[in-house]
């Protein structure tokens, strides 16, 4: 007669068995399910591309048709417009490779979004990022104004290199997930980047100092004005939250306008305008000290012309969306 004990034993080991079998089945599924999954993923990944051709196909032939009840319906062309923003929308969910910098900087890190909400927290967290630098900007310039130092510039400068860099690959990583930022902006960074690090290579020089004072002011300036567009995007993204698809979220872009925003933004205008044209007063003293002496360093001269750079990209592009807005508001 079997003991207690190998009873015991006997149970454990018919229980044991049973999860694994149980187990060995839902790993079989797991891996079934997975191999339906990569099909279905590779499927799909084919017919955004194969779809978009057929809806530009049929939109350029719609000009044969002209004329006809189904060309001219308003129903049809909504139709169309509408598919082509969720088509935009899908893709932008889609796996994609990194562009040159993200592979250069992140290498083969997928910096893809799952969803919409993921998507629209990162670009509040974005916001929020800007905001906290914008506050310390201020607070560095200031102290920079009431106790001149270089050693404070210094800081001041390096503050501006990394956050610009900083600045520069999030904008990749939220392009990347569908978000329509102006190539110009980021240009605007790399250039801000470029000018800040000549102004942290900058020696303590007599052309340094006559320029300090102009730069200290064009930073408190820039900090007070980064600081209203920051709010105001961050409020923006919030109603949009409520308002619209998450898609429209990330397409605000950050030293931009967007169109529908422009009416709300009114009152930016000026400062931003304000601020560009801080940015050719920088570029013209600089280049005065420039001419005015042939023992100024490289700095000078390149500083002025990346802020005239600045200053004429800044002004046209913006000019550019304002004027895209009119001529919408006009039709």
């Amino acid at each position: 007669m079997a003991s207690t004990q190998d009873v015991k034993l006997s149970r454990a080991s018919t229980m044991w068995l049973a999860d694994w079998k149980s187990i060995k089945e839902d790993f079989q599924q797991l891996k079934d399910s997975h191999q339906k999954l990569k099909k279905m993923l590779d499927d799909y990944g084919k017919q955004p591309g194969k779809i978009g051709k057929q809806l530009k196909d049929i939109k350029n032939s719609r000009a044969k048709v002209v004329g006809t009840s189904f060309a001219d319906s308003e129903e049809h062309l909504k139709e169309l417009d509408v598919m082509e923003k969720e088509l935009l929308a899908i893709r932008a969910s889609l796996p994609k490779t990194n562009d040159l910098i993200l592979q250069i900087v992140l290498g083969d890190l997928n910096v893809q979004m799952r969803n919409e909400k993921e998507r629209f927290a990162y670009k509040e967290k974005y916001e929020v990022f800007k905001l906290r630098v914008t506050i310390i900007t201020c607070f560095l310039a200031t102290a920079c104004f009431l106790l001149p130092s270089r050693t404070l510039d210094a800081a001041l400068h390096f503050l501006y290199v990394w956050y610009y860099s900083t600045v520069t690959i999030r904008e990749h990583i939220l392009r990347a997930n569908g978000s329509k930022i102006k190539g110009w902006w980021l240009a605007h960074h790399y250039i801000s980047t470029g000018v800040s690090a000549l102004l942290l290579t900058w020696q303590d020089d007599e052309f340094y100092q006559q320029y300090r004072p102009t730069f200290i002011y064009f930073s408190l300036y820039m900090a007070a004005t980064q600081f209203l567009q920051t709010y105001y995007q961050r409020s923006f993204l919030i109603k949009q939250q409520s308002l619209e698809g998450a898609r429209s979220r990330t397409e605000l872009s950050t030293e931009g306008v967007r169109l529908k925003t422009l009416k709300d933004l009114r009152f930016l205008i000026p400062f931003l305008y304000g601020a560009y044209l801080f940015q050719f007063v920088n570029s013209y003293q600089l280049l005065s000290l420039w001419m005015s002496s042939n023992k100024a360093t490289f700095q000078v001269l390149w500083c002025g012309l990346l802020f005239g750079v600045l200053g004429l990209g800044n002004s046209y592009t913006t000019f550019l969306v304002l004027l895209a807005k009119y001529k919408v508001k006009k039709a």
